[in-house]
């Protein structure tokens, strides 16, 4: 199977999902105009329809100004940090999470953010650094686990890796990428164990196909065919043109014994 990496997966936007947000950067309360261009900017290099264009353009300057008018604040410098991250101004995204700290020393979102911001630099030691502050502070964060493994595993080290998903899926128990997570590592050698992984994170986000695929992956792996073809059946019901469950689906019914 291609990209069975331990990794965090992120859904890619949809037209539908971002149509409210962009109609909201016109509305007629600032608030409302700022709330949405702080969602959108989660999103970056999205491409609006050239209508939306002016009004993106504007309720983005009105986030910048909101979150700069009180630059002595550590959740502006946060913000910033944000907007700076989702835009690829990675270097610029650290300065502003250190800023905050600076701020507010207690801040662990902005301690896991900076260990994101590190880590996309290649600075795998300053990211470790930043989540080993966050956790000291925060031992039960869900953020700071979840990261920690993901650093684990870029440094192979699968036991670890496997306790700091552990901890995070148990701090928020709907982290389906925990999940999907701990199934990828768990599928070298415990492949009854793995299913079960993936099956939750199935469950807990069924709007990502990728997590379904997966299961039907591993279950034909562990030799239950016709759950896997089952699974894959149900995913393209939900998810008419899912390309990968298409053609595993299309192997899977080749190699089927027909009477």
């Amino acid at each position: 199977m291609r990209g069975a990496a331990v990794q965090a997966l992120g859904l890619v936007p949809t037209t539908e999902s971002l149509q409210a947000p962009v109609e909201a950067t016109a509305d007629d309360y600032r608030l409302v105009r700022v709330r949405a261009a702080a969602g959108i900017a989660a999103f970056p290099r999205m491409t609006a329809p050239p209508a939306y264009q002016e009004q993106l353009k504007k309720a983005e300057q009105e986030y910048l100004a909101s979150i700069t008018a009180r630059p002595d604040q550590w959740t502006s410098q946060y913000n910033m940090g944000n907007y700076q991250l989702s835009r690829g101004e990675t270097k610029e995204a650290v300065a502003s999470f250190e800023a905050a700290l600076k701020l507010e020393p207690q801040a662990v979102t902005a301690m896991v953010n900076a260990s994101i911001a590190h880590a996309r630099l290649g600075e795998i030691a300053k990211a470790e650094k930043s989540l080993q502050k966050a956790l000291k502070i925060a031992p039960d964060n869900a953020a700071a686990n979840f990261n920690m493994g993901l650093l684990k595993a870029e440094k192979k080290e699968p036991k670890q890796t496997e306790s700091y998903l552990k901890k995070a899926l148990k701090a928020d128990p709907q982290m389906a990428q925990a999940a999907y997570n701990l199934c990828i590592i768990s599928a070298k050698d415990r492949i009854g164990e793995a299913v079960g992984w993936c099956r939750k994170a199935a469950e807990l986000a069924p709007q990502n196909p990728a997590y379904t695929y997966t299961l039907a992956f591993y279950l034909n792996q562990k030799g239950d065919k016709d759950e896997a073809v089952k699974t894959l059946e149900s995913l393209l019901v939900k998810h008419p043109g899912y390309r990968d469950a298409e053609m595993f689906l299309g192997e899977l019914m080749k190699t089927e014994k027909r009477p």
